[in-house]
């Protein structure tokens, strides 16, 4: 009986190491996945998107057309003390514009989200708010009782008038379809002033947001702040949204890591089209520390700036903060806006320092979207599957307590 005894306690502790052996490897794949997502926060929690939220992709989709008025030649504000942008005639002539449909979605229910679902939302959380209005997410039950998740985003500022109302709306959905900027599911005027807009949901905050908690958890170590192979996929993404407004004759002109909202899937996508207009503009537009040089001699000198190298601009000094130097730091990205060539920091990798200086040079020498795209630094990249996300599933990165 003792031997029997002592062959089970055998058995058992090697059944018992085989389980540690197990936890020990999904604890190593988890950190694995949380690592190869965003690289970024150590109080992160990577964990599956909500189901009840999920879109089914094997059905179809619908779209509602509709009537948006040609842009207008009046002047706006953009916010406050920032610059003043004009309207131009759109060079599209008259392009099919759509509201978008989450996918999987019957006829019924995307009426039903067209018609009623600002009105008949039920709010969750606020998710930001600003000068000009908040932005909160909202859950839509739909006729057929599937319950889908949106941000509502609800504008009240006497800066922003039914001229700006219309270039916004006009700007998301002639990007309607593209997965690489923002969708927009609907949009109202009310009756007290105010202006609606139901959009697609990102649950992962902006690419600010993840700069700042990169640059928190590098505590000022002469590194990049995430993986290389992280910034290419990015900087690729946010390069097929400008390569599919410029397409279409457009720029976004507003270029930011704060105008760069991050999916469930991790990938990212432009958004506030406010200020899109087309190439050719005599304004300047944007935020001020990320505006080309040649917008500031535009009002002085010229008939004015091409827009989308402006954007490309903008895009460059996004890049250098994916690589090194978040907005607000030590002074060390005006420096490399200054002269990229010689202050880019030497751990940024020589591909990445060439293609920084072909988007921060002189217009004339700028990048344009598809140079950029074409640039070594983007060799080897799968250019067909960016919009699947970094893991091609969804998930979410919440912050730990």
């Amino acid at each position: 009986m003792t031997g029997t005894n002592r062959r089970l306690d055998d058995r058992q502790q090697a059944v018992l190491k085989g389980f540690r052996g197990l936890g020990l490897g999904l604890r190593r794949n988890v950190r694995s996945y949380a690592h190869n997502l965003h690289d970024c926060d150590s109080t992160s929690q990577l964990t599956a998107a909500d189901s009840e939220f999920a879109h089914d992709d094997t059905t179809e989709n619908y779209t509602l057309l509709a009537e948006v008025a040609e842009y207008s030649d009046a002047s706006y504000d953009l916010s406050g003390s920032e610059e003043s942008p004009s309207s131009s005639s759109s060079t599209l002539g008259a392009p099919q514009l759509s509201y978008q449909s989450p996918t999987g979605l019957s006829p019924e229910d995307f009426e039903y989200l067209h018609s009623h679902a600002l009105e008949r939302c039920t709010s969750l959380k606020e998710l930001g708010q600003g000068g000009f209005g908040t932005v909160d997410l909202v859950e839509i039950t739909l006729p057929s009782g599937r319950t889908i998740a949106a941000a509502r985003k609800v504008i009240h500022s006497p800066l922003y008038g039914q001229a700006r109302y219309e270039r916004e709306l006009k700007g998301l959905m002639l990007c309607a379809g593209c997965p690489f900027v923002v969708d927009v599911f609907t949009s109202r005027t009310t009756e007290e002033g105010t202006f609606e807009f139901l959009l697609e949901y990102a649950p992962n905050g902006t690419l600010h947001d993840m700069l700042k908690a990169m640059e928190q958890r590098r505590r000022g170590k002469d590194k990049l702040l995430m993986p290389e192979h992280r910034i290419r996929y990015y900087a690729a993404c946010v390069l097929q949204g400008l390569l599919f407004i410029h397409k279409r004759g457009q720029a976004h002109r507003d270029v930011k890591p704060g105008n760069v909202l991050m999916s469930a899937s991790g990938r990212p996508m432009l958004a506030d089209t406010d200020s899109m207009d087309s190439v050719q503009v005599t304004k300047r537009a944007g935020t001020t520390s990320y505006q080309a040089p040649e917008l500031w001699r535009a009002s002085l000198q010229g008939p004015g700036y091409t827009a989308d190298k402006a954007d490309m601009y903008a895009f460059g000094i996004t890049l250098a903060e994916m690589a090194a130097c978040p907005a607000g730091g030590n002074g060390k990205l005006q420096q490399i806006k200054d002269d990229p060539a010689s202050n880019t920091p030497g751990y940024v990798p020589a591909d990445l320092k060439d293609l920084l200086c072909g988007l921060l040079a002189p217009a004339a020498k700028r990048l344009t979207v598809e140079q950029a795209m074409g640039h070594r630094f983007f060799v080897g990249l799968d250019w067909d599957n960016l919009s699947d996300g970094p893991l091609g599933f969804a998930v979410q990165l919440r912050q730990g307590p």
